[in-house]
């Protein structure tokens, strides 16, 4: 059956798809609150009648919601309205807002939390998605959207390209112990007669038959995926949020380990967090290269890396090439004082044979 109208133009005004998803989860619950099932009797209601019911709806979810949490439900709506040449005194709307109250989750997890979600799962995806989240401080938002084509090998390291051919595009890169994982995933998928394809998703849904059609991991499953490792992580809770979000928290280990290195590049270390803005004037003439980058990235794999074992194969990696570059540079030095030699003997000889 063909979508309304005013629902297809409510949905070419979102441009992600995993966008697209929330928002229309919104504005079908406010189709509920409504009791109807039909998105044109939002409309058929006059200006005045219809921003009444909105502010009424308002009402209503300010002793329901989190005063943070409104304006995520209302924007839908208005969007929906907006979209259908509906004006709206979003101005009024929005005064009636809620006074937002300071909001929790500001917290990082640690090592040692991250080891005890990986001692709490024996499953390969959620171990391959712990990992990743740690080692590429992606937002989850990322992983609706995320392909396998997106997602390249780089030396023992695996390249990422999140939210690809968009705006929002930046790279970021995964640790050889969550690319291992990563591969591990992807050999288990295999294992259960899944076909891979460039375009099969980074993560899918659980299945009872591999074969059949792979649809991606959303936000929400994710979240429940990693809330099921949660059980010894300490988590003090204010209001209605804890101190360290579930999936946000990753992100903050990520942000915390780069920028804690007193050697790090703060402009690198934004650029390998998505962030566009931070360091003013950086989009119009930072334009590093991914080599440069992942060198800056590189430096804080062995923080970045859970497992001990593996973070001293990475530290003594680091510490071999660290030495064959002393060894290099010392040879090239040798190499430079032999040819100033040569040069001034020559020149000597020159000299005498004018005497």
């Amino acid at each position: 059956m063909a979508q309304k109208r005013c629902v297809v133009m409510f949905m070419q005004a979102i441009g992600s798809p995993h966008t697209r998803e929330i928002y229309k989860y919104h504005l079908d619950r406010f189709m509920v609150w409504n009791k109807t099932e039909d998105y044109d009797d939002l409309l058929k209601a006059d200006e005045k009648s219809i921003q009444r019911n909105l502010e009424d709806y308002l009402i209503h979810l300010k002793d329901k919601y989190s005063p943070n949490y409104i304006p995520s439900i209302i924007a839908p709506v208005e969007l929906f309205y907006t979209m259908n040449d509906v004006n709206l005194n979003s101005k009024r709307l929005h005064k009636m807002f809620p006074t937002k109250t300071k909001k929790g989750g500001y917290g990082s997890y640690t090592k040692e939390d991250i080891s005890s979600m990986l001692e709490n799962t024996n499953k390969k995806r959620t171990r391959a998605l712990i990992l990743f989240l740690s080692s590429t401080g992606c937002r989850a938002g990322v992983i609706p959207e995320l392909k396998l084509s997106h997602i390249t090998n780089l030396e023992d390291c695996k390249q990422v390209v999140c939210y690809a051919e968009s705006n929002e595009e930046y790279v970021t890169f995964m640790t050889p112990e969550a690319s291992k994982a990563f591969d591990d995933y992807l050999e288990e998928r295999q294992q259960d007669h899944e076909k891979l394809k460039p375009e099969s998703p980074a993560f899918r849904k659980n299945y009872v038959i591999g074969s059949t059609p792979a649809e991606t991991m959303l936000t929400e499953t994710v979240r429940s995926a990693i809330n099921m490792t949660l059980k010894n992580i300490k988590k003090i809770k204010s209001g209605n949020r804890f101190n360290i979000s579930a999936l946000h928290g990753f992100r903050k280990f990520f942000n915390v380990t780069l920028k804690s290195r007193y050697d790090c590049n703060l402009s690198l270390c934004e650029k390998l967090m998505g962030h566009s803005v931070t360091i003013p004037l950086d989009n119009a003439y930072g334009a590093f290269s991914t080599e440069k980058i992942f060198e800056e990235y590189k430096k804080s794999i062995p923080e970045l890396t859970i497992d001990d074992s593996i973070r001293l194969q990475e530290e003594n990696k680091i510490k071999e090439t660290q030495i064959k570059k002393l060894e290099t540079d010392k040879d090239e030095r040798i190499s430079n004082l032999e040819k100033k030699l040569n040069q001034v003997s020559d020149l000597l000889e020159r000299v005498n044979l004018l005497k």
